[in-house]
């Protein structure tokens, strides 16, 4: 049998699958007949196509010793996934990522996540060879460091484009948000234009439909690209976020329908046709700012100070994060694997979380006030940066300000919850028992809400009411522990992740 007459029956076979179940990616079976078929004609035309793997990182894998550099600042509450790279020389590529060739390409092809809130695919420059003024910090800012650091890296952790989500990917669809979960896709990154045309020819060539193509581009202009010592490093990620059915969610991951595939010419080409940097989109602006709630939330305010009355009673002030990618890159600071389709709020506490404490988070329900698609607010460790709690607009958000705003028409559109290190007889708070966080640990919490419902990026942090996050502490109970150390403590804090100056205060009056 001919490769010719072998590829057509696969293609019928192909066809056959697809008109059973719609899906040409669902099964590895199905992925299995186009990766063959691709990997065939691709080898004819002078290029080798080799295979790399899944890998889910959740919660509980975020406990691992080797998670941890890729788990600081991860939302709680959802999935991602990762991908073990194919190496192309004698060395293992680095966990999660890998050094790359100008004319190679990376495919990813399979089925989007099950209906839920939000799915995107994201690029990262990840690290960097260390050069000397490199600084330590985060967010375009930091200390001169003044030795290499032991790897000789420089840790970037940014975005090189815009995440490839719900409202922007090319998949077969009626067009909508909705429209594009459990679709058939592939993603092909790369910084060659040529070789992104010689990929597409190939997967049409196997009879993939050209409208389910996406382009994720790697560009010259920011990555030294390479696969020696001193070249980038790069890698990719999907987020997911809040499913409408758990069993759904579960089959996704317990047997992921993405393969991703590492496709480099056996000759290296020296003629290379460059992408250009993508251009990021600007965020999305609602028409109306949250000023309309201010009134109904410093109500909110004042009858949690009331419930705390008797108590030791501390509030610090809550940040815009400001994690802008392109200057993360071009400044050589690490941006922590920021997410272009989320607005960030940050808080540090300044205080301890003894037995007798506890902390009081309020803010606006983001989701039910129209802003995004969901909402969290996560409890970190402050040395680890790998979150401790967290509670969702899905579940706790709602109902929660209703004790403190009996008849308000807003209280939905609010939320106060309660971090304690025993929850027994409290209803809305979350569980943080000393085992999971020290007594005198520094801690962080951080608000994300995800994708304007009315745009394809994360609504402006500037038009939104930041969450606010109350302190109180019994002195009755055990000695205060609101100046044993925490001062220095969070001055450290600070120092790494807003190195150069204070992250913007939110402007709103607050009071």
């Amino acid at each position: 049998m001919t490769l010719r007459h072998a590829a057509l029956l696969s293609f019928i076979l192909l066809h056959s699958i697809q008109q059973m179940n719609c899906h040409m990616f669902k099964t590895i079976e199905e992925r299995s007949a186009v990766i063959e078929n691709f990997t065939a004609l691709m080898d004819q035309e002078g290029y080798n196509v080799i295979i790399g793997s899944n890998f889910v990182l959740s919660k509980e894998s975020c406990e691992l010793p080797e998670n941890e550099f890729i788990c600081k600042g991860n939302n709680p509450d959802t999935p991602y996934v990762l991908w073990n790279y194919p190496t192309i020389t004698d060395e293992a590529e680095p966990l999660y990522s890998f050094r790359m060739r100008e004319d190679e390409a990376v495919v990813l092809l399979g089925v989007t996540p099950p209906r839920a809130e939000y799915f995107g695919f994201t690029m990262y420059l990840n690290n960097v060879h260390y050069e000397f003024g490199d600084v330590s910090g985060g967010y375009s800012g930091g200390h001169l460091l003044l030795r290499p650091p032991e790897d000789n890296r420089t840790y970037i952790q940014a975005s090189l484009e815009d995440p490839i989500n719900p409202s922007n990917i090319n998949v077969t669809s009626d067009g909508t948000f909705h429209d594009s979960f459990d679709k058939d896709f592939v993603i092909v990154t790369t910084g060659d234009n040529f070789m992104n045309d010689v990929i597409k020819k190939g997967l049409i060539d196997v009879d993939i439909p050209p409208e389910i193509f996406n382009l994720q581009t790697v560009s010259s202009e920011v990555v030294d690209f390479g696969i020696e010592t001193e070249a980038d490093i790069i890698g990719g990620m999907m987020r997911t976020g809040f499913f409408n059915d758990a069993e759904e969610r579960d089959n996704y991951f317990r047997d992921i329908p993405l393969s991703i595939l590492r496709i480099t010419p056996k000759i290296a080409r020296q003629s290379i046709s460059p992408l250009p940097r993508p251009p990021r989109n600007p965020r999305s602006v609602n028409i109306t700012d949250q000023s309309y709630l201010l009134a109904s939330y410093r109500e909110l305010a004042r009858e949690v100070r009331k419930d705390l009355f008797g108590v030791k009673e501390l509030e610090s002030n809550t940040k815009v994060i400001e994690a802008e990618p392109d200057l993360c890159i071009d400044d050589r600071t690490k941006c922590f694997f920021e997410n272009t389709d989320a607005a960030y709020f940050g808080n540090l506490p300044g205080t301890f979380f003894p037995s007798n404490g506890h902390f009081v988070a309020i803010g606006v329900n983001h989701v039910e006030a129209g802003y995004a698609r969901y909402s969290s607010v996560s409890l970190y460790d402050a040395a680890t940066l790998i979150a401790i709690g967290s509670f969702t607009n899905l579940k706790e958000m709602k109902g929660s300000a209703d004790r403190y705003l009996p008849g308000n028409p807003l209280s939905d559109q609010l939320y106060a919850i309660s971090f304690r290190r025993n929850c027994t007889n409290y209803s809305h708070c979350i569980d943080v028992p000393e085992s999971s966080l020290g007594l005198v640990a520094a801690t962080i919490f951080m608000e994300r809400a995800y994708l304007d419902p009315n745009g394809s990026k994360g609504s402006d942090p500037a038009i939104m009411l930041p969450f606010r996050v109350i302190y109180g502490e019994d002195p009755s109970l055990i000695p205060s522990l609101w100046k044993s150390g925490a001062k220095g403590v969070y001055k450290r804090v600070r120092d790494v992740l807003f190195p150069a100056q204070e992250v913007n205060s939110f402007q709103w009056p607050l009071e």
